[in-house]
């Protein structure tokens, strides 16, 4: 199979329709949720991810196929959410950062394109002088994460809802 040519870039405010399409599709793939449950996910992350990316709290990159032929078409894209957060110990930033939304589409998968994204939120996230980034994987995406050093934490997580 060959490589795509892969170009990553900044996602625009007016492309939350695509984000969405990526958050919808990974839970889907994930066998998280029925179609109804899904789409109420979208209908309830839609004003949020737009008022997000418009302040800059979310910010998201887009992994285009640039190969001869290709029509920029989106491979795939993930995001990072920034959250006010105090310091600790052993990380004094003010903020944090949680990973999200990183999917690639079918036919672009086991190519490199993930792990492109992947690298572009990171070396965002060093620039920006952040102590850490957390994410929460998948069991597709949990080889590429470790292979880039992130590492299980002991997060808990108590659901209201009885799931």
């Amino acid at each position: 199979m060959t490589q795509p040519s892969i170009t990553i870039r900044e996602a625009l405010p007016s492309e939350s329709a695509i984000i969405l399409h990526h958050r919808r599709s990974m839970f889907r793939d994930m066998g998280e949720g029925n179609a109804e449950e899904l789409d109420r996910m979208v209908e309830v992350a839609t004003p949020w991810l737009e008022r997000a990316l418009a302040d800059g709290s979310y910010l998201h990159w887009l992994a285009l196929d640039n190969s001869v032929g290709g029509s920029g078409q989106v491979a795939g894209g993930g995001g990072v959410y920034l959250y006010p957060w105090p310091a600790s110990a052993k990380d004094p930033c003010k903020e944090r950062a949680i990973i999200l939304n990183v999917y690639t589409e079918p036919e672009f998968r086991r190519q490199g394109v993930a792990r492109k994204i992947m690298l572009t939120i990171l070396a965002w996230a060093r620039e920006r002088g952040l102590g850490s980034v957390n994410l929460h994987a998948s069991n597709e995406g949990r080889p590429l994460y470790e292979s880039l050093g992130f590492v299980a934490t002991n997060e808990m997580r108590l659901r209201f809802d009885g799931r």
